[in-house]
């Protein structure tokens, strides 16, 4: 079983010069990687704190309607947090957030379960990143949280790092917010414009030292480069694995669901779970490469879709022999 803790909040989406205004869409990185899970038939628990208002309403009901399970989640008095995604001619989607005071950000330890309780509920996995490790005061009791259980070395952390810099992040704080972060995580996941934001570098930058830094441990890189596909870093082997040739419609949610896939195509091969970094020096570069390919087919599959609408298996393994 894999668990997902993070945001489950509203996008309401337009498009970039359209008088049509924004439709509201159940959005959140962390419930889109649940959704993606529920699609592919991976057993999860989403962990996420969903609002009592009208919105959370919508938020659960849409949940629900992927069969993607809640009963773990927190119903919180906050009210829904906002999100305005605005997709331009490219069909490449920008964002600006309404987060203040709302339910994704007010963790509290409490509401967190044990190690213990983890490992009794069969959790082989934690999938966590975007604005929920970023934004205070959640973000603080996430981080503890994570540190035990990575303390115990029974369960994969896996770190989406997802960062938002239209949220007016200050640069050196975020850097080591996420450095704090790796140290904790065994699988991290970034894109190639998270990392040069974070190191202040040009487009296109040479990454292979960042990446040798974040893969000190034995831990597993995977870079996202857009059109020009993923590589892997891992026991000192880079994997780079081509883009598919796509009918953009929009990226809505394709990194959340590359995530999501990867590790269910780690969990097939029982590469996550008790020992992690042990269990992950043990795969071979073929089967991270078929991991990542996997991945890259069911992300291209939502990009050729409107919204976040993520494949099921079968629709992945019948792309995958086109």
């Amino acid at each position: 079983m894999i668990l997902v803790i993070g945001e489950a909040l509203i996008d309401l989406i337009g498009h970039e010069g359209s008088n049509q205004g924004y439709n509201p869409v159940v959005g959140g990185a962390n419930a889109n990687v649940a959704v993606a899970l529920a699609r592919a038939d991976v057993p999860h628990r989403l962990l996420a704190r969903i609002s009592a208002d009208s919105f959370g309403h919508k938020i659960r009901a849409h949940l629900e309607s992927y069969k993607v399970d809640l009963s773990l989640s927190v119903a919180a008095a906050e009210q829904t947090t906002l999100a305005i995604a605005t997709i331009d001619s490219a069909g490449v989607a920008s964002y600006a957030f309404y987060i203040n005071g709302t339910a994704d950000w007010a963790w509290e330890p409490k509401e967190l379960p044990t190690i213990e309780a983890v490992t009794l509920l069969g959790a082989k996995a934690v999938q966590f990143g975007c604005l929920t490790a970023a934004i205070e005061p959640g973000s603080k009791v996430l981080a503890d949280w994570l540190a035990t259980l990575s303390d115990s070395r029974q369960i994969t952390l896996s770190h989406d790092l997802n960062i938002r810099p239209s949220l007016g992040f200050e640069r050196k704080v975020e850097l080591e917010r996420v450095l704090g972060l790796n140290e904790v995580s065994h699988i991290i996941k970034a894109s190639d414009a998270d990392i040069e934001w974070l190191f202040d570098l040009e487009a296109g930058a040479d990454l292979s030292d960042i990446a040798e830094q974040w893969t000190s441990r034995g831990q597993l890189l995977i870079i996202t480069r857009g059109a020009d596909g993923v590589e892997v870093h891992h026991n000192k082997v880079r994997i780079s694995v081509d883009a598919q040739r796509i009918a953009l419609v929009d990226t809505v949610g394709a990194g959340d669901t590359f995530m999501a896939n990867f590790l269910a195509k780690l969990s097939d091969l029982d590469a996550l779970g008790i020992e992690p970094l042990a269990k992950l020096h043990a795969l071979t570069p073929d089967e991270i490469r078929s991991a990542a390919e996997y991945a890259t087919a069911a992300a291209a599959i939502v990009c050729e879709r409107v919204g976040c609408q993520p494949p099921t298996r079968a629709e992945v393994e019948a792309r995958l022999q086109v």
